[in-house]
C-alpha cells in the first residue's frame, strides 16, 4: 500500500504542478508580446503534451481509484477525502477531452502562415479551460493530502 500511496502523491504533485506552471508561467509568457511569433513553440508544446498527458492523467486517475478502494477497506476516515479526490480526477478526464484537448488539436494543425481569424480567441478559451482544470487538480490534491494524512493516522492506531 505504501508504494501506491507514494506513487499517487508524487504523480499528483508533479502533474498538478506541471499544469499550474503551464497556466501561470509558460502560456502567459508565450502569449505576451508578439504572440504570433511564439505559435510554433506553442504547437511544439501541444504535440508534446498531447502525447504525454493522456497517459500521465490516466495513470494518476487509476492510482486515485486504487488508493480510494484500499482506503474503503482499511481507513474509514480517509475514504471520503480520497473518494472526493478520485471523483475530481474522474471529472477532469472528460472535462479535458471535451474542452481543452479539441482546442489543442486545432492549434497543433494550424498553418502559421494562414491562421484562422479567431486564433486568438481559441488560445484565450484554451487558457480559461486550462485554469479551470488547474483549479480542479489543486482541489483534488488538497483532498488527497487530507485523505493521506487521515490514512496514516488510521494506520498508526
Amino acid at each position: 500500500m505504501i508504494p501506491a500511496l507514494l506513487a499517487l502523491l508524487l504523480n499528483s504533485a508533479l502533474l498538478t504542478g506541471n499544469e499550474f506552471a503551464v497556466a501561470a508561467f509558460i502560456h502567459p509568457s508565450l502569449s505576451r508580446q508578439d504572440h504570433r511569433s511564439n505559435l510554433s513553440t506553442i504547437q511544439r508544446f501541444a504535440h508534446l503534451y498531447g502525447g504525454v498527458m493522456p497517459i500521465w492523467m490516466a495513470v494518476t486517475t487509476a492510482l486515485h481509484i486504487l488508493v480510494c478502494a484500499i482506503a474503503w477497506l482499511y481507513s474509514p476516515s480517509a475514504f471520503p477525502w480520497l473518494l472526493a479526490a478520485a471523483l475530481i480526477w474522474v471529472i477532469v478526464i472528460p472535462f479535458s477531452l471535451i474542452f481543452p484537448v479539441p482546442l489543442n488539436n486545432q492549434v497543433k494543425e494550424w498553418d502559421l502562415n494562414n491562421l484562422p481569424s479567431n486564433w486568438e480567441s481559441i488560445r484565450s478559451k484554451w487558457d480559461l479551460y486550462n485554469w479551470l482544470r488547474v483549479i480542479l487538480l489543486m482541489s483534488a490534491f488538497v483532498l488527497l493530502s487530507v485523505g493521506l494524512k487521515n490514512y496514516s493516522a488510521d494506520i498508526v492506531r
